[in-house]
């Protein structure tokens, strides 16, 4: 008899491997991956809520035939031999110290945002990379906390499976490692919203930046003033993001979900909240069904305030698995993750859904945002929507 017809399995795959806790750079430093196992913690304890996440968590680590798709090779061998070393040593200019074993770690998460495309393609579904999104790591160096650059080489992995890709990035700090990665290929849509480099790491991704050769006007720059927050980021997004997307028709979007542009974050001076992060990704979940038949990969970035970047990331896995709404704002964090929290993030852990930083006084306006359109208008050479 015939072999019955494979069932069609749309439920977001969550990717979250424990071993990416070894990407740690020790005591101090401000980029703590123990965050993000926090919201894997957490959104293993609200999954039952809709029903709609496969977990995958065993990720092996990415082979050098995979990393040279990208980086350098006196770079890799750079970190393999860093990675062997006791003491620390710096693969940039002081950001970014190699540890013990740092090759492999960086390489496993490589892998699991490169699973997250083969995911998505092949279940015509969300995936979601908690341990991803390190995107300032260049060719041949480290920065700002990146050693590989798993978002430019999931990037990559898209464009050979299907054909283009577009990248969104909406954390607080410029994804420089990706857009000059892919500076020069239009078969990459690149569209960053990002705090102003003239007052944060790592100071481009200014409007003038648009791409050369195949590139030319497919590398998107959206530069935000200190203090902007849902009002911009949501405008911005309908007014250019949407646009583009619907021009270039690609079929697969990968967004890279940063959280350090929430209120409070300690690093970035941005005042999103989790209620316009949660549309941004409502919008671009229906326009990934409507026109990528669904395949659209998520991953995490950067967030500095354990509570924003454990909340927020496990929302996003809520609203991908089914729940567009997330988990009730009221309602109580589970008392078992509360604990794991305080020792984890060695502070005093939330105690419902609601509670988060409050954004202040938003210096955005009509005429601020006109004035940043007028600026990117003129770099494309072409048109955007008017305020709505």
């Amino acid at each position: 008899m015939p072999d019955h017809p494979a069932v069609a399995d749309h439920r977001t795959t969550v990717i979250w491997d424990p071993r990416f806790l070894d990407y740690n750079f020790g005591p101090g430093h401000p980029f703590v991956m123990e965050y993000r196992g926090l919201a894997a913690h957490l959104l293993r304890e609200i999954a039952p809520i809709s029903g709609g996440v496969r977990w995958q968590t065993e990720v092996p680590v990415a082979d050098h035939g995979t990393l040279i798709r990208f980086h350098r090779e006196e770079y890799i061998q750079l970190v393999e031999g860093a990675s062997n070393l006791e003491r620390r040593v710096w693969l940039d200019s002081g950001d970014t110290p190699a540890f013990p074993g740092c090759h492999d770690a960086a390489a496993r998460i490589v892998q699991g945002s490169i699973a997250a495309v083969h995911a998505a393609t092949e279940h015509s579904a969300p995936a979601l990379q908690l341990g991803g999104g390190l995107h300032h790591a260049h060719r041949d160096r480290a920065s700002g906390f990146c050693i590989y650059n798993d978002v430019a080489l999931a990037v990559d992995e898209a464009c050979r499976k299907v054909g283009k890709v577009a990248y969104v990035d909406i954390d607080a700090h410029h994804g420089d490692g990706v857009m000059y990665g892919f500076y020069a290929r239009g078969d990459v849509l690149d569209i960053d919203i990002h705090q102003d480099g003239s007052s944060l790491f790592p100071g481009t991704g200014d409007v003038d930046e648009t791409g050369v050769e195949d590139g030319a006007g497919l590398k998107v720059n959206l530069p935000l003033p200190a203090g902007a927050g849902d009002r911009a980021l949501v405008s911005l997004f309908h007014r250019v993001v949407l646009p583009m997307l619907r021009e270039y028709r690609p079929p697969l979007v990968i967004l890279q979900h940063g959280v350090d542009g929430h209120a409070g974050d300690p690093l970035a001076q941005l005042q999103y909240t989790r209620a316009g992060y949660a549309e941004i990704l409502r919008e671009l979940l229906s326009y990934a069904r409507s026109n990528c038949a669904g395949r659209l990969v998520v991953t995490g970035g950067g967030g500095y305030d354990p509570a924003n970047v454990a909340l927020t990331l496990a929302r996003v896995g809520e609203v991908l698995g089914g729940n567009p709404d997330g988990p009730p704002l009221g309602a109580a964090l589970p008392a078992e993750w509360r604990d794991s929290f305080a020792v984890r993030a060695k502070s005093e852990a939330p105690r419902h859904w609601s509670d988060e930083t409050r954004a202040t006084s938003e210096t955005w306006s009509p005429a601020v945002e006109q004035s940043l359109v007028d600026r990117l208008e003129s770099s494309l050479g072409r048109r955007f929507p008017r305020v709505r």
